[in-house]
This record gives C-alpha cells, structure tokens and sequence, in this order.
C-alpha cells in the first residue's frame, strides 16, 4: 500500500498512475455527460446553425435604405 501511495503504481501490474493521468480521467468523466447531450441534440443543432448562416447570408446583401 505505501508503494502506491508514494510511487503511483498499482498492485501486481505494472501501471503507474500519474497527475497527468488522474487529470485526464476526471476530465473524460466531467465531459461524458455535456457530450452525451450534445450528441441527443445535435440534430436541433445543426438546424440552429443552418438558420444562423442562412440569415447571416440574407443579412449580408440587403441594401441599405
């Protein structure tokens, strides 16, 4: 118990577990449910997105009065 502690390493392998790992996984799992509703949305978002650029077009050659 004291070498995983101090070194990092999990018992009987040899996978040594670093900040740079633990960072990682808590990122994934923060991110997992945010990328999950986006993917249940993203049919309304790429509509959102074809609305945005259809009036930028219509909002970029309209003449002025």
């Amino acid at each position: 118990m004291q070498n995983f502690i101090v070194l990092g390493i999990v018992p009987g392998t040899n996978f040594q577990l670093t900040f740079t790992s633990v960072v990682f996984a808590a990122t994934t799992l923060i991110c997992l449910p945010f990328a999950r509703y986006a993917w249940h949305r993203r049919f309304s978002l790429r509509n959102y997105i074809a609305a945005r650029l259809i009036a930028h077009t219509i909002d970029q050659y309209q003449l002025q009065a």
